[in-house]
């Protein structure tokens, strides 16, 4: 099935407005989790931090699916759980998430699935893709069908191929670089690495 990409494309995108007004989008030199370096990062967590802004987007989320016929909404855990709940309320819909056990990706235990038929997977961040595929070959398995993927960012730059309609409410292409080929490192800017609790520069790579 050829990949359908709809994405709200504006002068002033409204999903770009409020995630740079929450200090989500963040610009300077990042070492990202595949060790690459990148002059912008997409912080979740400011986002998330704030739950009227958070409930905003999910608006414009469940806004995109309303016309899908599904009967669940799947989040993969940890950022997909918040944003795959509030959906699926605005939607009235149930209400699933997946989680890694023992490296694996598993429906939690505990959901009842009798009548899960056909979802939709909610993420937060959509980068490579990997965390969408994993939720959607575990729900393969059970026999339930993903009938397509709503993503509040796609920073794949339109790559990500999911097989079904991807849904997003903003699409970057955010370049990205091997450290040795950074020229973020060559100007001698302080690097930083995500997710690390103080946010202190991450060590010197520069030769």
């Amino acid at each position: 099935m050829a990949l359908l990409i709809l994405n709200i494309q504006d002068s002033i995108n409204p999903a770009e407005e409020l995630l740079r007004a929450e200090g989500a989008i963040l610009e300077g030199h990042f070492q990202l989790t595949s060790g690459r370096h990148s002059g912008m990062y997409v912080e979740k967590i400011r986002l998330l931090q704030n739950p009227s802004a958070a409930k905003e987007l999910c608006a414009q989320l469940a806004t995109l699916l309303a016309d899908y016929d599904i009967d669940c909404v799947v989040g993969p855990a940890y950022g997909g759980i918040a944003l795959a709940f509030e959906v699926a309320s605005l939607l009235g819909k149930s209400f699933v998430f997946c989680q890694r056990k023992d490296g694996q990706m598993t429906i939690r235990s505990g959901f009842d699935l009798n009548g899960v038929k056909r979802v939709a997977i909610v993420e937060d961040i959509v980068t490579t893709g990997g965390s969408v595929e994993e939720v959607n070959a575990c729900l393969s398995q059970r026999g339930i069908t993903v009938e397509v993927v709503a993503a509040l960012v796609d920073r794949s730059g339109g790559k990500a191929d999911f097989g079904v309609p991807f849904l997003n409410l903003l699409q970057l292409d955010i370049p990205s670089w091997e450290p040795d080929q950074c020229p973020l490192c060559a100007q001698g800017l302080p690097l930083v690495k995500p997710g690390s609790s103080d946010k202190a520069p991450a060590p010197d790579t520069t030769p």
